[in-house]
């Protein structure tokens, strides 16, 4: 048992403090919706554009897309016959390859006696 004024705090107070804590914290977020709410009028009534807010009454262009290109696609229909590339062809390796193959070699040591 706690002794009286022991600092221990009842489920009802600790239940209090809770209620209490969020309803300030709502009341801070009332607060700030008043003062966005203030802002978005007051930058309507000067006349500032809106940004993040995209006009109905204006119509988009249509989004061009660059050509396309098959690579690896061999399409039946004639118009996209027209737009495949020529087979790649493969680059050539011999040189790296000789390069890496005489790096590969040992150099002789020769050690004096």
């Amino acid at each position: 048992m706690a002794a009286p004024g022991g600092g221990m705090e009842g489920p009802e107070e600790a239940e209090g403090l809770v209620l209490g804590r969020l309803e300030e914290e709502a009341l801070k977020r009332r607060e700030r919706l008043k003062a966005l709410r203030q802002r978005t009028l007051q930058n309507k009534e000067s006349g500032e554009p809106e940004s993040k807010i995209p006009r109905e009454d204006e119509e988009e262009e249509p989004v061009k897309h660059r050509e396309i290109k098959l690579r690896n696609y061999d399409p039946e229909d004639a118009e996209l016959k027209k737009r495949k590339l020529p087979p790649a062809k493969p680059a050539s390796v011999e040189d790296t390859v000789k390069e890496q193959l005489e790096a590969a070699k040992p150099e002789p040591i020769i050690d004096e006696v």
